[in-house]
């Protein structure tokens, strides 16, 4: 059953009082969303070293997953990278800000597009499209801008504060055709039918009941399954969606993926987190390495990795 989303929810309960510092917070949200794009930045990035320094939590699982995925490199190495990956998150919590607060249209300049007219292509077929993309500290702000140029509905996951997840809802339904919470398969497969294209982020830790193992930098990695399933029973094509946080603004880039492997759960596993390792590549420091990717262990008796040493 589908988790009750708060777009048809009625307001009146988040205005007691135990929700009103998550209010002001929320406003204080708003001034800081209209900082200049500049003046953010640099803020972000030293919220960012702030956030290194005082979430040793955090710290500890990008330390191991970095461990994980790039055994050869210095410790050196991985701790310079940890670095610049808060600070990238900083940076992108600045710009979830702007997506749900500002307008799109104060990026356009700053943003290119490249679909190769693959849109167009994979639409022209009625079945609707899967998107795959990943978790980057830019994750808000791309999608925000991806929806200036394709009717996307990404799929999502409700967060644990209401207000929270209430001003996410609504601000995100103004700038998406659709949004669809992750459990709400139906509307998933109603998007499809009607042509459109739903987003996946692919490359998180659902848990053994939810997915296959697959290889993602040479560890085998619990990788969700339904995307793979709801390809094979809908006959949707697959486009993957590169995006990033450059110099001088945002790179938006959409790619076929031909003949994806939907009839064997595994090959579709690696192959999505194939196209994650690629995407990762070029811009490490901006993926999200404090997501616990590794949690559920191929052996169920096998203690986590991220236990404290």
């Amino acid at each position: 059953m589908a988790k009750q989303s708060s777009l048809n929810a009625s307001i009146k309960p988040l205005l007691h009082p135990k929700h009103w510092l998550s209010w002001v917070g929320l406003g204080g949200a708003v001034a800081i969303s209209h900082l200049p794009w500049g003046c953010q930045r640099v803020i972000g990035k030293s919220f960012g070293s702030l956030m290194y320094k005082a979430a040793g939590r955090r710290r500890h699982i990008a330390q191991v997953n970095l461990e994980i995925c790039y055994p050869s490199w210095t410790q050196d190495q991985r701790d310079t990278l940890v670095k610049q990956h808060f600070q990238s998150m900083g940076i992108g919590f600045f710009e979830t800000l702007c997506s749900w607060f500002r307008s799109p249209k104060m990026f356009a300049k700053q943003t290119t597009f490249v679909d190769h007219g693959v849109v167009e292509k994979l639409l022209s077929q009625n079945k609707g499209c899967i998107l795959i993309g990943g978790h980057f500290s830019s994750l808000d702000l791309c999608g925000t801008l991806l929806a200036g140029h394709i009717p996307v509905h990404p799929v999502y996951k409700l967060q644990s504060n209401p207000v929270i997840n209430w001003a996410m809802e609504h601000k995100r339904n103004r700038v998406y055709e659709k949004t669809i919470e992750r459990t709400n398969m139906r509307e998933v497969i109603k998007s499809l039918k009607n042509n459109r294209i739903v987003w996946y982020a692919v490359d998180q830790d659902y848990g053994r009941r939810h997915s296959v193992f697959a290889p993602f930098f040479n560890r085998e990695c619990a990788t969700i399954a339904h995307v793979g399933r709801i390809i094979k029973m809908t006959g949707a094509p697959v486009m993957a969606f590169n995006y990033a946080r450059t110099e001088t603004g945002y790179s938006l880039t959409l790619e076929e993926v031909k003949d994806f492997p939907a009839d064997d759960e595994v090959a579709a596993a690696t192959l999505m987190n194939q196209l994650m390792e690629g995407f990762i590549a070029s811009k490490k420091e901006q993926y999200f390495w404090t997501h616990r990717r590794f949690k559920t262990q191929q052996d169920p008796n096998a203690p986590s990795p991220y236990r404290p040493k």
